[in-house]
């Protein structure tokens, strides 16, 4: 598996991936816009990176990179490089997803395995934040085989949101 931006010569497995995100979780693709090009995507992906406009409700730098196996999107992650701002606490450092045709594989533990060396190696964090909801035991068990620690459960009462939340130190990770 690789974590990376899709280059512009793939932007028909770009838009396979688009079509097969579930209407279920239309955060699927950060920062994406109907109708928009690959190469005005990645440069949307650009900004975020630098801070540059971000996205309401985050206001801190973040990468946003897809996960292919064989040359097709399995999935994504997002990583955020702080924890400064206003959901932090809630939402963590590091947010990942598979398209429904990939589920049941293991990408998920790789996505996260991945990301956790990302924000190591390139944004120098070297202990990471993953959320998850309460009832996703999905998500617990990819949380707990990258060594996520729970720390606690909580819950925003202005949002309504409920999160258990997990460390993982990413200094010996591998």
């Amino acid at each position: 598996m690789e974590l990376r931006l899709p280059a512009l010569h793939e932007e028909t497995e770009f838009r396979r991936a688009v079509a097969a995100v579930p209407a279920d979780n239309p955060t699927f693709l950060h920062f994406h816009r109907p109708g928009m090009t690959l190469a005005d995507y990645l440069d949307a992906l650009r900004e975020q990176v630098l801070g540059i406009d971000p996205a309401p409700g985050r206001e801190v730098a973040s990468t946003f990179l897809f996960a292919f196996v064989d040359g097709r999107i399995v999935g994504r992650a997002s990583i955020r490089h702080t924890l400064e701002h206003p959901a932090g606490q809630m939402t963590g450092h590091i947010g990942y997803a598979v398209l429904p045709e990939s589920r049941g594989r293991g990408h998920a533990t790789e996505i996260l395995r991945l990301a956790i060396r990302h924000a190591r190696e390139h944004l120098g964090i070297s202990r990471v934040l993953v959320t998850c909801d309460p009832g996703n035991a999905a998500s617990v068990r990819v949380i707990e085989k990258n060594g996520g620690v729970f720390e606690d459960q909580r819950h925003d009462a202005e949002t309504g949101m409920r999160k258990r939340r997990y460390w993982i130190d990413a200094l010996p990770y591998d």
